[in-house]
This record gives C-alpha cells, structure tokens and sequence, in this order.
C-alpha cells in the first residue's frame, strides 16, 4: 500500500532534516540580490585567457603575470609558471579577431599577411581595450613592419622595434622582439649589430642561449666564414641543460645541423651527410621545423658531395612535399629543385618550381638569387 509523502518542507535533504539547512531569510536574500546582480554582469560573456603550448596542448584560465622568460596563468587546479621555450602563442580574453589573427600570422612568418591584418581593426577596437591588449597591439604592428622590411627600407621599422623593446623590457615578446630585429639586421648586412640583438637572448633560458650561439654562428656562415661558424656552431652544442629539456635538444639539433652545413662548405660533406641524417632518424616526428632544416641541410650536403643529384632531389623534394609549412626551408628546397631539375635535363618541372619560388616566396633570399651569386646560410 503506498505511504502517504511527507510534506516537503520535512522531507530529508542529503541526510538532514531539510528544517536544519540554513538558509537566508527573505529579507537577507534581497539584500544579497544587488551584489550577485552585479558579479553577473561583471563575468557574463567573459572567456578566458589561453596559452598555446608548443606541443599542441593549451591551458586556460586567467594570465597572473607576463614576463620575459615565464608567464603565470591561474586555472581551476592553481596557478602553473610556464617557460617562454614552451610557449607557442599567449591568446588573450577580449582581444579582437583580427589582433588574433595577425599575431597567428606573424608566428607563421607571414608578416606582410599580418599586416593586413591589423589594418582591419578600427581605432575605437584598441583604443577602449585593456592595457596588455593594447600593448600586445603595438607590439604586433613594430614586429609584423620589421619582419615585412626589406634591406632598403629597414631603418625605420629596426629602430621602431627597439624603441618598443626599450619602453617593454619585462614584454613576453622581448625574446621574440630581439630576434626579429636580429633578422632584419642580417638582412641589411648590419652583422655587428645583428649580433647584438640575438646576444639579449642570452639572457634568457638554456634553449635560447643555444638559439642566441647558433644565431651568431648562422651570421658568420652567411658572410663566406664557415670555419668560424662551425666552432660557434659547435659552442652552441656544449651549453649545459637539464635532463628533459626538449626545447633546448632542439635547439642543439638545430646547431648540429648548422655544423653539417659548415661542413658542406669547408670540404667535409660526406660527414654532413651523416649529421644530417642522424638529425632526422633522432628528430620528434612532429617537429617540422626541425625536420624541414634536416632534410634541407641534408641536400645541401648531397650536392656538395658529389654525384648524389639523385639524392638530393629526393630530400628537396621532401621538404617542398611534406614540410612546406616551413617558409624559409620550403624557398631553399624550390630553390635547389630548379638547379636540379635543369641538370637533370628536366625544364618544365624546373619552370614549375621557379615559379613556385617567385609566386610564394617574391621576397625571399632564395629567389633574389635564382639569377646567380652566392647561396643564403
């Protein structure tokens, strides 16, 4: 027979009495109704901040600080500090699409796409945004203008950068900052100063010290001094690291491979070849940047070797195939695969690649050299 139902106000809750829960008065409520009204409309539509780690994986929460080396972000499980060689990208709540979009593209090292990207936000857009979201916008237009200069035109944009570098010394972006103003000072042949600006990264963790070494030593290569750079090259190696550090084995992968190409170049390809490869059988399959350098440098030291066309035409090819995310590599690989497909006697694949070349790449140092001259490091 069914038992008659407790009235709800007697009913148990959680194993109590409902009457002993405590529970505020109708008056107590409404005074709390102002203040719960007013943190609804402070958090409605709020998203959070999100750090982009370089493994592909993303923590999100709200950004506690912004600095050189490291940022703090606090999520549900406390706050994490993060190293700056593990970051990727910091998305920050608020900021415009288009602000989003141009520092994605900049990463990518399409400046100039960013640059129009930036060009679509209105003035009002940065104007009445936060400080770090207008800070991050100047940052994005001095690094986007230096990354798009040309050798011609470069003072301008090299001397804004450092004025943003100076005023935002304790920037996220200061690493990043140092080295593009480094890249557009090798472009315009200024070495010294160059390697100044990739000297700051020396101040900064294990995997940019050997990132700083192997940049200075890329310099020398680049001014015709290869047996100088391979003991830079080789110097970049030998920084101490802690055991796991997979941000600075890449690096010093990316310094042996700079070796390699010193060897190409000073009579020892054979043992280039050997680096090379080694680099790709111990390389994470799923860094491309690394892989795109291994299979480049291994081509490079294929035609140094001599008689090995063959192989190297299948290692450029790999690259413009299966790493032509890579900009710089993938214009090396176009590149070499015109030379080649003419040596092989094979015009029209070496007409598809020099246009590929000039359509993809127009500004690069790989297509500025298609009418001869010396090879870009």
């Amino acid at each position: 027979m069914n038992q008659p139902v407790a009235p709800a106000a007697s009913r148990p809750m959680h194993g109590f009495p409902f009457e002993r829960v405590c529970l505020p008065s109708r008056a107590a409520a409404a005074g709390l109704l102002p203040g719960l009204l007013l943190f609804l409309l402070a958090t409605a539509g709020r998203a959070d901040d999100t750090v982009v780690l370089t493994d592909g994986n993303r923590v999100r929460g709200s950004i506690v600080s912004l600095a050189p080396d490291s940022v703090e972000i606090e999520s549900r499980s406390g706050i994490e500090k993060l190293s700056i060689t593990e970051i990727q990208e910091v998305m920050l709540d608020g900021e415009p699409e288009s602000l989003a979009s141009a520092r994605t593209l900049l990463l990518r090292r399409d400046p100039q796409g960013a640059i129009e990207e930036l060009a679509k936000l209105e003035p009002a857009d940065i104007k009445d945004a936060e400080p770090r979201i207008r800070e991050e916008h100047a940052f994005l237009k001095v690094a986007t203008a230096a990354g798009a200069a040309t050798a011609a035109d470069g003072a301008a944009a090299g001397q804004a950068l450092t004025e943003f570098l100076t005023r935002n010394a304790r920037s996220h972006h200061f690493f990043e900052g140092q080295e593009i103003l480094g890249d557009l000072y090798a472009k315009m042949g200024k070495y010294a100063e160059a390697a100044a600006a990739y000297g700051a990264l020396d101040r900064g963790p294990s995997a940019l010290r050997i990132r700083s070494a192997a940049s200075k030593a890329r310099l020398l290569l680049e001014q015709g001094k290869p047996a100088d750079a391979i003991k830079e090259f080789e110097a970049a190696t030998k920084i101490p690291t802690e055991a796991g550090d997979s941000a600075s084995a890449a690096q010093k992968g990316e310094a042996r491979l700079g070796m390699a190409r010193c060897m190409a170049r000073t009579g020892k390809a054979a043992d280039g070849v050997k680096v090379a490869r080694t680099a790709i059988q111990e390389a994470d399959p799923g860094d491309r940047d690394l892989l795109a350098a291994a299979f480049a440098t291994l081509g490079e030291c294929q035609r140094a070797a001599g008689g090995k066309d063959d192989d190297a035409l299948i290692s450029f090819l790999t690259v413009d195939l299966v790493y032509n995310t890579v900009p710089e590599r993938h214009a090396e690989a176009l590149y070499n695969l015109v030379e080649l497909w003419e040596a092989t006697k094979q015009p029209e694949r070496a007409r598809e690649a020099r246009q590929a070349l000039v359509t993809t790449y127009p500004e690069s140092p790989w297509t500025k050299k298609l009418g001869g001259g010396g090879k870009p490091s």
